[in-house]
């Protein structure tokens, strides 16, 4: 028997979804907070970057780049595993 593969329209669909839904998660509340703007700053100066607005926007493409990609193996993974059960 040969193994089911999720398709390639539901993969894109996936992971498209997995990084919006992190990324409006993660990002930074509307008026940000006395907490979230000393955080950003302290973060920022970290890395010697007086950017602070630069910083976060990149900050956020990378965390939820990574955590987007970790995601959906782990779902991809689940869903071919339940597709090839049967």
């Amino acid at each position: 028997m040969e193994a089911r593969r999720v398709p390639m329209g539901f993969r894109i669909f996936i992971g498209l979804a997995i990084f919006l839904l992190v990324f409006l998660l993660a990002r930074p509340s509307d008026p940000a907070t006395k907490s979230q703007i000393d955080f950003w700053k302290k973060t920022a100066s970290l890395f010697g970057e007086s950017d602070i607005e630069g910083f976060v926007g990149i900050a956020l493409l990378t965390g939820c780049t990574i955590f987007t990609i970790l995601c959906y193996k782990i779902v991809i993974r689940q869903i071919e595993k339940k597709l090839n059960n049967k």
